[in-house]
C-alpha cells in the first residue's frame, strides 16, 4: 500500500531556485520536503531507479530505501528538519527490475522554504569492488601454503634462511637462487626495498615480530610480497635465537586496493582526481613547500557560461565538454608535480608546487589558450573559454594557510569573470 499523499508545504521553492539548484548538481539530483516526499528528481536518478522522473515525483523517499537503511535516512531527515545545515548519507535504493544500488548523497535545506535538495553519486561499483575483494580474500586465504605463500625459518645466530620449496615461485627465482641469508634476500627484491629488508629483520630481533612490504620482478610483471615473521625460540639469556614466518604474494590484493583508491579519489566523469584527492594533495604539498622554503601556487578554473551551454545543447553534450576541457587542461600541466582535479560542477583546480606568481600566471594563460582550441562536434559554433584565478604563497608569509589560498585564488577567478571572462588573473593583495 502506498503512503498517503504528501502534505503540501506552505513555503515552496520557486522555479528559478529549482533551476539554479539543478545546475549545481554533479551527478544525481533530488528535491524533497521535510515530509520525505520527492518533489523533483533529475533523469539520471530516475534511470537508476528504473523509472521516468514523473513516476518518481510525489513518492515517499522511504518507499525506495532498503529496509536496513531506513534508520539512517530517517535520522538524516530529522536532522534537516531540526535545522541542520547539511547531512551526508550513504544507503541503498530499490530498482524497478529488482536489486539495489548504493547512493552517497549530501543534502541541504533550500533557503526560505520547507524543502531540501540533495546531490549524490552512484557508489554501487565501489561496493561491488569491496565485495569482490572480500571474495578474493577468502579464496586467497584458502590457498595459503600453495604457490602464493612460502614459510621461512631463520637461524639468527648463523644467519641461515631456509624455505619451503614453493619459495622459488613466490620470489620469481630459480630453485638454486632461493636466498639463504638476509643479504641474499636483499639482492632478490627491488632495489628500493633493500633497506626495508635490513630494517625489517632488525626490527624482528629487537621487538619479536615484523612485517615488510617488498616488490620483486621487472616493472612489467612486478609483484608485491608481504614478509611476516615472529621470534619462535630464545636462548637462556632471552635473546632471539630462531624466527619463522610467511612470505605472501599480495599482488592481487594490492591491485584491488589501488583500484578502489582510484575510484575513491577520481572523478567518475572526467577521470581526473576529484575534490577529495585535491584537498589531500594541497595539504601535502603545502607542508612540503613550507619545509623546503619553496613557493606554491593554486589555480581555480571555471568554464565560462556553462549553464547557458547546458541549456542550449543539453547535459550530455555538457558532459562531453567537461571531459574535453579536462583533457586539454591536464595536458598543459606538468605530469610530475602539478596536481589537477575537478573541483565540482564546471570548476577545476590545480596545485602548482614551486611555482612563483609569474610562473603560475603564465601557466594559467596557457590553460586559457588551450581551451580556446577545444571544439565539440555537437556544438562546433560555440566558442569555449575559461576564466582562471591564481594565488601564490611565498615563504615567510605565515598568516596564509592552505584553505586561505583556495579562497584567494577563487577571488581572483571572480575578478577574471568580472573583467570579461576568457582570461587569467593573479590575486592582487591590494584589492
Amino acid at each position: 500500500m502506498r503512503p498517503p499523499a504528501p502534505v503540501t508545504t506552505t513555503r515552496v521553492a520557486t522555479p528559478e531556485q529549482i533551476a539554479d539548484l539543478k545546475t549545481t548538481e554533479v551527478e544525481l539530483f533530488s528535491l524533497a520536503g521535510h515530509d520525505g516526499y520527492l518533489r523533483e528528481v533529475n533523469t539520471a536518478f530516475a534511470l537508476l531507479l528504473g523509472l521516468a522522473p514523473a513516476q518518481v515525483d510525489g513518492r515517499s523517499l522511504l518507499e525506495l530505501v532498503h529496509p536496513d537503511d531506513l534508520i539512517a535516512v530517517v535520522s538524516a531527515l530529522a536532522a534537516l528538519e531540526g535545522g541542520a545545515a547539511e547531512v551526508q548519507v550513504e544507503n541503498r535504493f530499490a530498482q524497478r527490475e529488482g536489486g539495489w544500488f548504493y547512493l552517497q548523497w549530501l543534502a541541504r535545506p533550500v533557503p526560505g522554504t520547507d524543502l531540501w535538495w540533495a546531490a549524490g553519486r552512484d557508489t554501487t561499483e565501489f561496493h561491488r569492488q569491496v565485495a569482490e575483494r572480500t571474495r578474493l580474500q577468502t579464496r586467497y586465504e584458502l590457498v595459503i601454503g600453495q604457490a602464493t605463500a612460502a614459510m621461512w625459518d631463520w637461524d639468527i645466530a648463523s644467519g641461515l634462511l631456509t624455505w619451503e620449496p614453493q619459495a622459488a615461485e613466490v620470489l620469481g627465482v630459480a630453485a638454486s637462487g632461493v636466498p639463504l641469508s638476509v643479504e641474499e634476500l636483499e639482492s632478490v627484491v627491488d632495489t628500493a626495498d633493500q633497506a626495508a629488508v635490513t630494517s625489517g629483520f632488525a626490527h624482528l630481533v629487537a621487538t619479536g615480530a615484523t612485517e615488510v612490504a617488498l616488490r620483486v620482478g621487472a616493472a612489467a610483471g612486478r609483484r608485491h610480497l608481504s614478509l611476516r615473521g615472529r621470534v619462535l625460540d630464545r636462548d637462556h639469556r632471552g635473546r632471539p635465537a630462531r624466527a619463522i614466518g610467511l612470505l605472501l604474494d599480495v599482488t592481487t590484493e594490492r591491485a584491488m586496493e589501488e583500484q578502489m583508491l582510484r575510484m575513491i579519489m577520481s572523478d567518475a566523469l572526467t577521470g581526473v582526481p576529484n575534490r577529495r584527492a585535491f584537498d589531500q594533495a594541497l595539504r601535502s604539498y603545502w607542508r612540503r613547500c613550507l619545509r623546503e622554503i619553496q613557493p606554491i601556487s593554486v589555480a581555480m578554473i571555471d568554464i565560462d557560461d556553462f549553464k547557458r551551454f547546458n541549456d542550449t545543447f543539453g547535459h550530455l553534450v555538457g558532459d562531453e565538454v567537461l571531459c574535453a576541457v579536462a583533457r586539454a587542461l591536464r595536458n598543459e600541466l606538468r605530469a610530475e608535480g602539478d596536481v589537477f582535479a575537478r573541483f565540482g560542477g564546471e570548476e577545476f583546480a590545480a596545485v602548482l608546487p614551486g611555482a612563483s606568481r609569474d610562473v603560475a600566471l603564465a601557466t594559467a594563460q596557457r590553460l586559457v589558450e588551450a581551451v580556446r582550441a577545444v571544439t565539440v562536434r555537437q556544438a562546433a559554433n560555440w566558442d569555449l573559454s575559461i576564466s582562471v584565478g591564481t594565488f601564490t604563497w611565498h615563504p615567510g608569509d605565515t598568516a596564509i594557510k592552505s584553505g586561505d589560498a583556495l579562497a584567494l585564488a577563487d577571488r581572483a577567478l571572480y575578478a577574471a569573470k568580472r573583467d570579461g571572462k576568457d582570461r587569467a588573473i593573479a590575486h592582487d593583495p591590494t584589492t
